[in-house]
């Protein structure tokens, strides 16, 4: 592929529009809060947060003052926090935990703590889930629990007992990993916030059952299958010889609207390999070091999403997947449609712990 085409697929994750929000600021709260920002570009990141307090949190104060709501307005709130925000607020959290939005650990806080468990996601956890276990054990099996390797990546029942072992073990493993790794501080915290989310929760049912399922219940089942989902996807061809290196765990995605909701989500090697890099680095990084992608053979696909390549691999429309596929490498060195079919199946296989 020559460099001219290669700018051309990118030029879209190029560009400065942004969709991780809904609404902006006022002007005026905008102008004072600028200003403290370490990067002015992660004023998306506090668009979105102000987007939820004003509609998801007072939305849940409503659930809880009918304690019971009727069905119809259970089930709106519900795809209102799922349809709008969830994939908004998991990628900021994502990247705000990466790196600090501000000075102050405020705003991170107000993420981490108050705002995670309408999305399912147990105060405290995140950070510990997937900055410190996932990106330092790169998916490696056993330490990195989230871990893919160990599973038939093209089979749905595989798949199904990844999520319930999230679902019904991560209140144990996670603490238990950080422990094993000597991070007793961190395995506390997590006991602890594990306990208290699950308490809460428990307390608040018995107080306001419909309105506990609506708020907290339900996004915490439907969120734990779309997070487990997309985190099986963005590790599903992992290449048994190299199950350790960034290049060969996950793959990119380019050129997708995707990259507009998730600060650029898609190039997920790239993260891997540089997880504090600024998100609106990641594009113009995969340019520049484009030849270290096709020196190591990465794969590449352009205008789909996470979810939309699990469905694929899971239906056995590698058809539909390659008609994605971007070669990065000479023309000459440019595989078969049934030689990268291969390729792709080879990489789905269970990778023994014993291998490590």
């Amino acid at each position: 592929m020559s460099a001219e085409k290669s700018q051309a697929i990118n030029y879209q994750d190029l560009t400065e529009d942004r969709s991780e929000y809904l609404f902006k600021l006022p002007k005026f709260i905008e102008s004072q809060i600028t200003p403290h920002l370490l990067n002015p570009k992660d004023i998306v990141m506090v668009y979105l947060a102000y987007n939820i307090s004003v509609t998801i949190l007072p939305a849940a104060v409503l659930m809880f003052w009918l304690r019971n709501p009727p069905f119809i307005l259970g089930a709106l709130y519900v795809l209102m926090v799922l349809a709008l925000y969830l994939q908004r607020y998991v990628l900021t959290l994502h990247f705000a935990s990466h790196r600090g939005i501000f000075a102050s650990p405020y705003f991170d806080l107000y993420l981490q703590y108050v705002i995670s468990p309408f999305f399912g996601i147990p105060s405290g956890t995140y950070r510990s889930h997937h900055v410190v276990m996932h990106h330092i054990e790169n998916n490696v099996f056993p330490y990195d629990v989230s871990s893919t390797m160990s599973y038939q990546r093209d089979n749905i029942f595989h798949f199904l007992c990844y999520w319930f072992r999230y679902v019904f073990a991560i209140w144990f493993q996670l603490p238990y990993y950080a422990w094993k790794r000597q991070r007793y501080e961190l395995a506390i915290r997590t006991i602890t916030w594990c306990s208290v989310y699950l308490v809460s929760v428990s307390v608040l049912y018995n107080i306001a059952p419909g309105a506990t399922l609506y708020v907290f219940i339900l996004p915490f089942i439907i969120s734990s299958f779309l997070l487990m989902f997309g985190n099986w996807s963005q590790h599903i061809f992992v290449d048994p010889s190299r199950y350790d290196d960034s290049y060969a765990l996950t793959y990119n995605i380019i050129n997708s609207y995707m990259n507009k909701l998730t600060y650029n989500d898609g190039y997920h090697i790239v993260h891997h390999v540089h997880s504090t890099l600024h998100w609106s680095e990641l594009p113009s990084w995969f340019l520049k070091n484009r030849h270290r992608f096709e020196d190591k053979g990465s794969l590449t696909f352009e205008g789909v999403e996470y979810l939309q390549i699990g469905f694929y691999v899971f239906l056995g429309l590698y058809d539909k997947l390659l008609a994605h596929y971007v070669h990065l490498g000479n023309p000459e060195s440019k595989k078969s449609k049934e030689e990268m079919k291969k390729l792709l199946k080879s990489w789905l296989v269970p990778i023994s712990p014993k291998e490590q």
